[in-house]
């Protein structure tokens, strides 16, 4: 999820287990906790344009991270306010608030990969001892409706506190809704994918392998990815209105050695293991030689589906070697998708979007 979604979330694990004893500094330093794995992005200041794909949602994202970094981190809290002569009773430093500081650290922590996983970026759950990405493709990177939830807990706890209530109730009833709202986007993931598999079978493509992924902003309108040896389909799938189904399809092109010498540099064996191999690629005769291009198509645009939103480019000459370093490349020209296009799209009518219905 975006970092501001996480410190929200870190917020809201703050005010349901810690504020009777922390105060509001739980909400405070929940958030920090929460927002503290996202750091990771800061690798890409070194320059290596591919260092986000192998460092973010790393180490600092594994299952381990908060129980282990978490008591630490709200040791040094603890002992910060001791310094500072905030050490009596009921205060911040006081010695009956170290557990309190620790827990809320390694929860804050613990819980920001967690609803990560639920996104289809990729998360390394137990790095650096596996590098295996975990993604479960049931809400999107940006989703209003879960991030409005956590507001409304903070929102309404803010309230009851002053009105001399416990503000946890709320909290916890906003994980709760959260985490069920989590489930539901997975739920209906699985749901796209059965469904587009049965339209495709009854266009005459019943082995086809189907995989969903969702699109940002809402949980219902989801992009699908769908093979069958160098068949592939791209479209766009919604439940709702009885649900609808379009595509496009497109033939792989023959095994090139180019593609392969391509993602055999380290630069293309990093982008398919972050793309997770849901990827295309094509070779286009260009001078001084060719052009090797590879997509990532879990994410794209209607209309365009050979073409990912990013994905990595090499130039070889005519002896098919390397000119240059593989480089990423984004989408070029993404096409104009207006707010009514999509919003009838999302009730089935993929008329006005580019391509149209397949």
């Amino acid at each position: 999820m975006d970092t501001a979604t996480q410190a929200l979330l870190g917020a809201v694990v703050g005010q349901a287990g810690f504020s009777q004893k922390l105060g509001r500094r739980a909400l405070v330093w929940g958030a920090i906790g929460g927002l503290l794995p996202d750091l990771d992005v800061l690798v890409m200041a070194g320059g290596d344009p591919f260092a986000e794909f192998v460092y973010h949602r790393g180490f600092t994202h594994s299952l381990w991270f908060g129980p282990v970094v978490g008591p630490v981190l709200g040791w040094a809290i603890w002992r910060g306010h001791r310094w500072r002569g905030r050490e009596g009773p009921g205060e911040p430093g006081a010695r009956s608030m170290l557990s309190a500081w620790m827990g809320l650290m390694a929860l804050a922590l613990f819980t920001h990969p967690l609803i990560d996983v639920f996104t289809s970026y990729g998360t390394q759950l137990f790095a650096p001892f596996s590098r295996q990405r975990f993604a479960l493709d049931a809400v999107a990177i940006i989703d209003v409706a879960y991030s409005g939830i956590l507001i409304a807990g903070l929102v309404i706890g803010c309230v009851l506190h002053r009105r001399g209530r416990s503000a946890q109730a709320a909290a916890l009833a906003a994980l709760a809704l959260s985490w069920s709202y989590m489930g539901y986007g997975w739920w209906l993931n699985e749901r796209a994918e059965h469904q587009v598999a049965l339209a495709l079978a009854q266009a005459g493509h019943p082995e086809a392998t189907v995989h969903c992924y969702p699109t940002l902003i809402q949980p219902y309108f989801r992009r699908f990815v769908a093979r069958r040896d160098d068949q592939v389909w791209v479209g766009v799938h919604t439940p709702l209105a009885g649900g609808a189904t379009a595509w496009e399809q497109f033939q792989e092109t023959e095994p090139n050695p180019l593609v392969l010498r391509l993602l055999a540099t380290p630069r293309g064996q990093v982008f398919s293991w972050f793309a997770m191999e849901e990827i295309s690629a094509r070779v286009v005769a260009e001078p001084p030689g060719f052009v090797v291009e590879v997509d990532d198509l879990r994410y794209g645009f209607p209309g365009s589906p050979r073409r990912g939103m990013w994905g990595i480019r090499g130039v070889f000459g005519q002896n098919e070697r390397l000119l240059a370093p593989v480089e990423k490349t984004r989408h070029p020209n993404p096409p104009r998708i207006g707010a009514k296009a999509l919003w009838r799209a999302l009730w089935g009518d993929f008329s006005e979007l580019p391509g149209g219905p397949a």
